[in-house]
């Protein structure tokens, strides 16, 4: 697991979790070298070889994360390795919505022994080179062939190589990756600053130059003719099985809500990665929460700051609960991510074939008042609308 955290952001993520959990536990529960023991193999060979035993043997999981922060998953994990991140190194990234590329330059050191994302990942290919070149295993060890690079720039300017060549007049922009920027180096982006270039980045055939585009498809679509074309749809085949009776059926009954979930809120953005580590964040908003309207909160003689759960057949969480008008009678908006709980426990499996998008929307839940309240939460949150519509 590298630099993310399924146990927050994977649909369906409580059996996940608990699956997960289940299976490096297994191999956690075989290293031990007497049984009913917590004792492990006392050298790095052989624990690496009791490793390799229990995987055969078990359905045990050996799992590795690779992060700054310790997550949630990290706390399955067998190996955690520490990573650099923003301001520790030389980054650059693409803005998805304006395809803007720039350089984030190194301004302080990392911590300890933390090292690259990319560092980390070269020095395991090189090892696993090395091994497999060691075994006379020579097609094996082709493939972490190229991975001596010693610094940031160096893995930026492979990464360019990858793309095809951007060696085309303006009228054919069209027929580049969306991201190419083939060409460009660290002194380029130094030189533009927070300014930039956007993506796709062309090679002036005349010129020489590189040259970014403001706006896609002026001259032609990314089509063969260079023509729009129509592509056409199945029908739809209705609710797929994994979201049993969505809107209606028997769920109607014993789930009565639907459940509604953002990516990000006001106060904090999405897992929330870095934020659960600002003290100010959290005690803004220190638990999961749920908002509910006025009148099923009503009927349910529930209020602002109570705790409930929510339920189905997928899992279930405790959230705090917001009343507000914002939204709908008969609908519940959950937070998504959150270091105290996921509206993702609610979610099913499925994700859409054609789009790849998960279901994250339209559960059906059913809500449990918790009988009594955290009173200290109640006295320092403010429990007003996340929207104001006023």
């Amino acid at each position: 697991m590298i630099a993310n955290n399924p146990y927050l952001s994977t649909p369906n993520n409580q059996i996940f979790r608990k699956r997960i959990h289940e299976r490096t536990l297994a191999l956690t529960s075989f290293l031990s070298i007497l049984e009913g023991s917590a004792g492990e193999p006392g050298t790095m060979d052989e624990l690496a070889t009791r490793v390799l035993q229990g995987v055969e043997q078990t359905d045990g999981l050996f799992m590795v994360v690779q992060d700054i922060y310790q997550t949630e998953v990290a706390r399955d994990a067998h190996l955690v390795l520490p990573a650099a991140c923003w301001g520790e190194i030389d980054m650059t990234s693409v803005n998805t919505n304006s395809r803007l590329l720039r350089l984030y330059e190194k301004f302080m050191d990392p911590p300890g022994e933390a090292i690259a994302d990319w560092d980390i990942v070269a020095r395991t290919g090189r090892k696993l080179g090395e091994l497999y070149e060691a075994e006379g295993n020579s097609e094996a060890a082709q493939r972490f062939a190229g991975m001596d690079w010693q610094s940031d720039e160096e893995v930026f300017l492979a990464g360019g190589e990858e793309f095809e060549s951007n060696e085309v007049p303006a009228e054919m922009e069209a027929s580049l990756h969306p991201f190419n920027y083939k060409g460009v180096d660290h002194a380029m982006l130094r030189e533009l600053g927070q300014q930039g270039i956007q993506t796709p980045i062309r090679r002036d055939p005349q010129s020489g130059e590189l040259v970014g585009t403001k706006r896609r498809y002026t001259e032609r679509f990314g089509t063969e003719s260079g023509l729009f074309e129509w592509y056409g749809t199945d029908a739809w085949p209705g609710f797929p099985a994994e979201v049993p009776e969505v809107p209606g059926g028997r769920q109607r009954r014993t789930l009565p809500l639907l459940d509604d979930r953002p990516d990000a809120t006001k106060t904090i953005w999405q897992t929330p990665y870095h934020q659960r580590h600002i003290p100010a964040k959290m005690l803004s908003v220190p638990l999961p929460y749920v908002e509910m309207h006025p009148d099923d909160a009503n009927r349910m003689d529930i209020q602002s700051g109570d705790m409930v759960s929510l339920f189905n057949e997928e899992g279930n969480g405790n959230f705090v609960v917001y009343v507000t008008d914002a939204g709908r009678p008969g609908m519940v908006f959950v937070i998504q991510y959150h270091p105290g709980g996921t509206s993702n426990s609610l979610t099913s499996s499925y994700t859409d074939p054609k789009t790849t998008i998960p279901w994250y929307k339209g559960t059906r839940v059913g809500v449990r008042r918790l009988e009594g309240s955290l009173d200290s939460v109640k006295r320092t949150t403010s429990f007003r609308s996340q929207i104001d519509f006023s």
